[in-house]
C-alpha cells in the first residue's frame, strides 16, 4: 500500500492527516484511529458470534417442539442473515489487519518512503549542532603568583595564612588573610593588596576581625560579608563612598 499524498479528515479525530480507507464502512481513518477501529470491529465480531452461538443452541432446543415450525423458519432466515453479517465483519477485520501489516512494513522500510515537497521548508530549518572537542585538555605544569608570594608577613604585599577567597566580576580577588585578621582586595596584576576590612590587630570591635575564615562580595550592595570565626559572628563591611 502506497502512502497517501493528500491529507484528509479522519472520521474519528476530525483532524487533517494522512488517512487510510476502511473497505467495510468506506470511511477514512488516520493510522492511530485505524488501529482503534480494527479493535472495535474485532470486539463486535466476537460479540455477534457469541450471541449467534447462544441463540442457535436455544433454537435447536425449540426445534423439538412441532408447534414452533413457522417460528423456526423465521429464525432460520435470521440465522442466514446473521451469518452474512458475521462474514462481512470478518472480511472488514481481515482487510484492516492487512492494511496495518502493510503500513508497518512500509514504516520499517524507509527506502520506500518519500519526503513530500511541502515538508521541505520545515526540514530546512533543522540545524545540526556539532560539539567540538576542547582545545585545552591538559593543565600547564607551572603556575604564576596572583597575590603576595613575598614570604609570610603583614605588609600589603604579604599574606599570613590565606584561608579563603572570592573573585568578583572584575576578577579582583578578596582574600581572608587569616593570621593578619583582615580581608585584602588584590586587583589583577597588582603588586600589593588593599585592606578591605579589619587590619587593626585581632579584636572584637566593629573595625576589627579575629581569624576571618571566609569572605564573599555582595556586588549589588557594594559590601563584603565575612565569617569572623573567633568572634562568633558574620559581619557586613560596606565600601566607603
Amino acid at each position: 500500500m502506497a502512502m497517501a499524498n493528500n491529507k484528509t479528515l479522519c472520521s474519528i479525530c476530525n483532524k487533517d492527516k494522512i488517512t487510510y480507507p476502511c473497505k467495510g464502512c468506506s470511511k477514512e481513518f488516520c493510522l492511530m484511529d485505524l488501529t482503534e477501529h480494527r479493535q472495535i470491529l474485532n470486539a463486535e465480531l466476537h460479540r455477534v458470534t457469541n450471541e449467534y452461538n447462544e441463540f442457535k443452541q436455544r433454537i435447536n432446543e425449540q426445534k423439538q417442539n412441532p408447534h414452533n415450525h413457522s417460528l423456526i423458519k423465521q429464525i432460520d432466515q435470521w440465522e442466514i442473515n446473521s451469518i452474512k453479517k458475521i462474514q462481512q465483519k470478518a472480511q472488514d477485520l481481515e482487510y484492516l489487519t492487512n492494511q496495518l501489516m502493510k503500513i508497518t512494513q512500509e514504516l520499517n522500510n524507509l527506502s520506500n518512503m518519500s519526503i513530500q515537497q511541502n515538508l521541505q521548508p520545515f526540514i530546512n530549518q533543522i540545524s545540526i549542532i556539532i560539539t567540538e572537542k576542547p582545545k585545552f585538555n591538559k593543565w600547564k605544569q607551572n603556575a604564576i603568583t596572583v597575590a603576595a608570594g613575598n614570604e609570610c608577613g603583614h605588609e600589603l604585599n604579604q599574606l599570613n595564612l590565606p584561608f579563603a577567597m572570592f573573585i568578583d566580576k572584575k576578577k579582583n580577588i578578596f582574600i581572608a588573610d587569616f593570621q593578619n585578621h583582615r580581608i585584602v582586595e588584590w586587583k589583577s596584576n597588582a603588586k600589593e593588596g588593599q585592606i578591605t576590612a579589619g587590619g587593626n590587630n585581632a579584636g572584637y570591635r566593629m573595625d576589627q576581625l579575629h581569624y576571618p575564615r571566609d569572605v564573599i562580595v555582595d556586588q549589588q550592595n557594594h559590601s563584603v560579608i565575612i565569617a569572623d570565626s573567633e568572634n562568633r559572628r558574620v559581619i557586613q563591611w560596606s565600601r566607603q563612598n
